[in-house]
């Protein structure tokens, strides 16, 4: 009987002691709540610092265009090249605050290197590369973005 006694007691302790520990625990839980709150704040700033320090335009860097607000994009020299006659042609259609991205199609399109620079062949319902006049193919290509991106503003 004296060993089921000391159990007894044993467990009423147990019992004690986890129904304080849960006590203290409760009692914490709105400081662990600010601490994880102020933590959580303070990843979000430092992760918004890191994304927008990384999105300024530095002058020093040769291709760097402002494709979008917070955006931006480097393009080669062999797409710089391109640059008046897009400049040109984006101002004749209406897209010149998208010279940029004109620039990063073509970057993505053909490097800058190709004749037909903006791949716009397909866009006028010819076979690809048929264009062998790079400032026609700018032209039919921004003409062709215009046309897309105007229709697109009038859709929605």
């Amino acid at each position: 009987m004296l060993e089921t006694s000391v159990d007894m007691a044993k467990n009423v302790v147990k019992k004690k002691v986890k129904s304080w520990l849960w006590v203290v625990a409760m009692a914490n839980l709105p400081i662990l709540a600010g601490v994880l709150t102020i933590f959580l704040l303070l990843f979000v700033l430092f992760t918004s610092f890191l994304i927008l320090s990384g999105s300024i335009n530095n002058q020093d860097t040769i291709g760097m265009y402002q494709l979008a607000p917070g955006g931006s994009a480097k393009v080669s020299k062999e797409v710089l090249r391109w640059e008046p006659l897009v400049t040109k042609y984006a101002q004749q259609y209406g897209v010149e605050s998208y010279v940029g991205i004109l620039l990063a199609l073509i970057q993505q399109e053909s490097s800058g290197t190709e004749l037909d620079v903006m791949q716009s062949s397909e866009s006028i319902g010819l076979p690809p590369n048929a264009i062998t006049d790079p400032e026609y193919s700018i032209q039919v290509g921004v003409e062709h973005f215009a046309e897309v991106f105007k229709k697109s503003r009038r859709r929605y």
